[in-house]
């Protein structure tokens, strides 16, 4: 009988199925026996004991709560009577209620021991609210027969102690009954596992075993033909083709090497025809394989677009340098007009020469639209020829010329047949005799604030002319800019000064109006008034003159003395020349200056420096005197005492 091999990995996997059933069943069973007596120990024999260990605790500390009650504590209110009550009220009751819902799964022998144990624990906690209700109060330990009576129940053989002891016995009884349950169905947990581990050896012994079998056999009848083909095709992935064709067997191995030998044939005439178009010849005759034959037709395809592309391939490449070239240069000049955007010439100068220099073009010019004049003419701003910059003046009305022709059309100008003369002549660019001149307007929303004039040994190519006519759209966005910040400054600057003479004449309208209601005789009294008081301050008090923005301006010859600077010398000095800055800051007064120049008066401490660099400590006041208006027009520091 043929045997595919399907057939034979049927057979072989089955055998394997057959274990690893009886391998599953075996440790279903067993795993489910475990799980069983693991889930009763652990769901209900060791929360038990752990339950009536409790209880057992609980029984014990009553004990010792009551005797405390008994023979020590009269306060009502003491810790451990309240521990008391709280045992009694809640943690009772709470335990006993969870041990009744685990109850449930014990047998009914353990169920009425339980039963038994609780009897007894209300009989004790009967016992136990009969002491708290007669011995409720201070004045109760007091009573001799009510002592008598209790006492004994805490002695040797007494009901508390009797019960209490009884209670624990049962508990006790009750513990080892449990932890008996727990160590069997331990025992019967091993006992199971130990038989599982035995069976699973021996399982996978004849797993192994049977493995072993069947990998030889497949081994044998399969992988060899396979690891033979694997060779080939591993061979053949790196490019080599047998010379021989593949032997052929009854199966799928050998329908795969039939179909593999017709596969290396069509490699071979692929190969064949690959090398032929390697070499350029593109005749060669091939047919795919089939319809399906992918790769054949690609080669057709392949063929086809080697040729076109050997077409294409050269003027791809000159197209991409060219638009790489626009691309980088246009770039570059975006960085450029970004610097020296506030000089115009300077502006003029570096384009015109990166323009140059980038164009490998010869000499270049950048005129810029004057607006000096009634009717617009061009003056050259910035002139570079022959890696040199070239400092000219040039003016060319519009339509004279080139260049003013491009100024007045508005469009570019490419001239390729250049008379000898045409520079000295039209240009304004020096003494040379370029082969082409391109003229390109500097032009922005339909206005040309400029015109670009570069001359050159090589005729440009179309793609250049229309890299500078691309460029000069952003060269005049920049000029426009420029020339409009220009303006704005001028403006700005004009505004300032017009702004300041108006406020000088508002001011002296006002100082003659002020003049003109006051009377010769009051000036004269106050002049007399003020120039006596001020005579006696100034030889009897410390004081320094400052202006409203507290620049020094006088100091009187009390002040000189202390400071040591004359009362010439202090005029027009800083206010921290004379002011420790440190110190004032230490104190608060950190914008001192700002404080006095809003108007606001500073008394206190301050620390002085002497001529000598020293400083001296002083109590002071700084006190504004203000026009009429209230606004300050100057500062007094006056002292009042030196401190060190």
């Amino acid at each position: 009988m043929k045997l595919t091999i399907g057939r034979k990995l049927t057979i072989g996997f089955t055998i394997l199925l057959l274990f690893f059933l009886i391998s599953i069943a075996s440790v279903y069973f067993t795993l489910n026996r475990v799980q069983t007596v693991n889930a009763r120990n652990s769901d209900v024999y060791v929360p038990s004991m752990n339950l009536l260990m409790e209880l057992k605790n609980q029984i014990v500390e009553s004990e010792k709560l009551i005797g405390t009650w008994i023979f020590i504590q009269s306060i009502d209110d003491t810790r451990d009577k309240n521990r008391l009550r709280e045992l009694l009220r809640d943690d009772y009751p709470r335990l006993r209620g969870e041990l009744d819902e685990i109850a449930q799964s014990w047998n009914e022998e353990e169920l009425n021991e339980l039963n038994e144990i609780f009897r007894l624990i209300d009989e004790l906690f009967v016992t136990y609210r009969y002491v708290m209700d007669e011995l409720s109060d201070f004045s109760a330990y007091d009573d001799v027969w009510v002592v008598f009576e209790i006492r004994p129940m805490m002695e040797d053989g007494g009901t508390i102690v009797r019960n209490t002891t009884q209670i624990i016995d049962n508990l006790d009884n009750l513990l080892d009954t449990q932890g008996a349950i727990v160590q069997a169905g331990q025992a019967d947990m091993e006992t199971t596992l130990d038989r599982f581990r035995n069976l699973s050896y021996i399982i996978a012994i004849a797993v192994i075993i049977g493995g072993i079998i069947i990998a030889s056999i497949f081994i044998r009848m399969i992988t060899s033909p396979v690891n033979y083909l694997r060779n080939i095709l591993n061979r053949m992935g790196e490019g080599w083709l047998p010379d021989n064709r593949l032997k052929a067997r009854e199966d799928e191995i050998g329908d795969m090497s039939n179909a593999l030998n017709f596969l290396i044939e069509g490699l071979k005439e692929k190969v064949t025809f690959a090398t032929e178009i390697g070499q350029g010849n593109f005749q060669h005759e091939f047919k795919p394989l089939g319809e399906e034959d992918t790769l054949g037709v690609s080669l057709i395809d392949m063929r086809e677009s080697l040729r076109r592309a050997k077409e294409e391939e050269e003027k791809r490449k000159v197209e991409d340098t060219k638009r790489n070239w626009a691309t980088q240069g246009v770039a570059k000049f975006a960085e450029l007009l970004r610097q020296n955007n506030d000089n115009l010439q300077e502006l003029s100068f570096s384009i015109i020469k990166n323009l140059v220099s980038y164009l490998d073009a010869n000499q270049g010019g950048v005129f810029i639209v004057s607006e000096d004049t009634d009717e617009p003419s061009l003056e050259l701003s910035a002139c570079y020829a022959y890696e040199r910059r070239k400092f000219l003046k040039k003016t060319i009305a519009k339509g004279e010329g080139l260049v003013g022709t491009c100024l007045q059309e508005g469009e570019t100008i490419f001239l390729t047949d250049v008379p000898e003369s045409y520079v000295n002549i039209t240009s304004g660019l020096g003494e040379s005799n370029p082969r082409c001149i391109l003229i390109v307007p500097l032009k922005l929303n339909d206005e040309i604030f400029g015109v670009i004039e570069i001359a050159s040994f090589k005729v440009m190519e179309p793609y250049q002319i229309e890299f500078v006519e691309k460029v000069a759209e952003s060269i005049a966005s920049t000029i426009s800019s420029v020339k409009i910040n220009i303006r704005t400054t001028e403006l700005l600057h004009q505004s300032q000064e017009q702004s300041e003479e108006m406020r000088a004449q508002e001011e002296e309208m006002r100082q003659n109006m002020e003049e003109m209601h006051a009377t010769q005789e009051e000036m004269e009294r106050k002049e007399v008034e003020s120039d006596g008081f001020f005579e006696a301050i100034n030889q009897t008090i410390p004081f320094m003159e400052l202006s409203a923005d507290c620049k020094v301006k006088k100091i009187n010859k009390e002040f000189s003395e202390i400071i040591g600077y004359s009362e010439y010398e202090a005029d027009n000095f800083s206010f921290y020349k004379v002011f420790d800055k440190s110190f004032m800051e230490s104190q608060g007064m950190a914008n001192a200056i700002d404080t006095l120049a809003a108007g606001t008066p500073l008394g206190g401490e301050f620390r002085l420096i002497k001529r000598s660099g020293s400083t001296i400590s002083v109590k002071g006041s700084f006190r504004h005197i203000n026009n009429k208006y209230g606004s300050p027009v100057k500062i007094l520091f006056i002292l009042q005492d030196i401190v060190s």
